[in-house]
């Protein structure tokens, strides 16, 4: 009797193991998914031939080493309606668990708590924030916490036509160059050379109010984005330096165009623009050979940097219950080396990480773009990404600064800056004020 009732419990005991034990192998084996949010289209507006190509590779290589994990996204989802799908699902309660943060839309989603605060994650992981570009990392910052890793970066550069330079026996500028530097030499360049009383050679185009802003290192808004400085003495300067510069060019306004036709000497130029040149409708190759080569953008001194830039940036969301698993994901698309290399090979932006710029892959990647002049090393651009700044990070950021080159353009075109900055000064901060 005792030894039934033995066998009994020892049988019952092996049932109850063997469950336990498959429900414990069910728990393993069984797929876990990690949604994503991604547009197929460039971050940058610039012809993209390679989609997804970078994602695709970073997924392969997730699900590779976390046996069990499947990421998903939507395939075919453009850029321009990206935002709109992001907040459905967020509104919806159905964010997905990683998504791309576009550079304009990130102080709205950061203000509305659609993203987890990842300082933690990068502390217990022994992550430094050094490893990235300065300008980069910061973009992903929103009231002293870090909310989103920068994954791609898109700094502007100052184009430079050697040619003309020689021609007019200007030597090139030094990376030290300052905006000072800049107008002295366009002063040189900006002449009428076929006489007819009309200036033809042109110093630059395209340069903006913006640019010049952050070449006097000038902050446009208080910290916390409730006050404006339009009326402070650095953004005077810089929209002093631009109606200086457009009186150079007379009653024209010279545009890429010329650049490419070698009638001008500086064009500033994103880098995702520099490496898709060719398939723009202007190419330089179907007017001149010239040469010419980029450089950082000047500013009033070396201790400012005056390189405005755009960065996409990915973060986990604060409604994932994989925030775990979504953090990994996140750290390979922004962290790990190999992902990045192969970012600045199929991308037209350039990486965030110092370690990969520095590398001979980079070096070689510069060189397929097919820019025949090698107007661009990973030298310059080592020092164009050490002297970007991101852009200013509070909710109303992108409203108040629409609405600010409207009014600053405007003024600029009708020559009454100086007059009309108080008033657009005054019309900023209402905006700023008001909910």
């Amino acid at each position: 009797m005792k030894n039934s009732k033995f066998k009994l419990f020892f049988l019952g005991a092996v049932l109850l193991l063997s469950v336990s034990a498959a429900a414990v192998f069910y728990e393993f084996d069984k797929e876990q998914t990690i949604t994503l949010g991604i547009y197929s289209d460039s971050s940058w507006n610039v012809p993209n031939s390679e989609g997804t190509k970078v994602i695709d590779y970073a997924i392969k290589r997730f699900e590779k080493e976390n046996r069990g994990v499947k990421i998903k996204y939507e395939s075919g989802l453009e850029k321009n309606d990206y935002m709109d799908w992001l907040s459905e699902k967020i509104v919806s309660n159905k964010s997905p668990d990683v998504f791309i943060v576009p550079s304009k839309q990130f102080n709205m989603l950061a203000s509305i708590g659609s993203m987890t605060k990842l300082n933690g994650y990068m502390k217990a992981e022994g992550i430094d924030k050094k490893i990235f570009y300065n300008g980069a990392y910061d973009a992903g910052s929103y009231s002293e916490n870090q909310y989103a890793l920068p994954y791609e970066t898109n700094p502007m550069m100052m184009c430079i036509n050697t040619e003309l330079m020689k021609k007019e026996g200007i030597g090139l500028p030094r990376s030290s160059w300052t905006i000072e530097d800049l107008y002295d030499i366009c002063q040189k360049v900006s002449k009428d050379i076929n006489n007819d009383g009309m200036v033809d050679q042109f110093g630059i185009a395209d340069y903006t109010w913006e640019n010049a802003v952050f070449a006097y290192g000038a902050e446009l808004f208080g910290n916390d984005g409730s006050s404006a400085n339009f009326t402070s003495s650095k953004v005077r300067k810089a929209l002093t330096m631009i109606e200086k510069l457009n009186v150079l060019s007379g009653n024209y306004k010279p545009g890429s165009d010329d650049f490419d036709k070698g009638k001008v000497a500086f064009l500033p130029m994103t880098l995702a623009q520099y490496r898709t040149y060719e398939s723009y409708p202007y190419h330089v190759a179907k007017y001149s050979a010239f040469s010419w080569t980029c450089i950082k953008m000047p500013s009033e001194s070396k201790k400012i940097c005056g390189t405005n830039s755009e960065t996409s940036l990915f973060a986990v969301s604060s409604q994932s219950h994989r925030k775990k698993l979504a953090w990994k994901f996140v750290k390979l698309l922004c962290c790990d080396k190999k992902v990045q290399q192969y970012l600045l090979k199929h991308s037209q932006g350039s990486t965030v990480l110092r370690s990969v710029i520095s590398s001979r892959q980079a070096k070689r990647f510069l060189e397929e773009d097919g820019i025949t002049h090698n107007a661009l090393t990973t030298g310059s651009l080592d020092e164009i990404l050490n002297n970007m700044k991101a852009s200013q990070n509070f909710k109303k950021y992108g409203e108040a600064m629409e609405q600010a080159d409207y009014l600053i353009s405007k003024a600029l075109e009708k020559r009454e800056v100086d007059t009309e900055i108080s008033k657009i000064q005054e019309q900023i901060e209402n905006t700023l004020i008001n909910k």
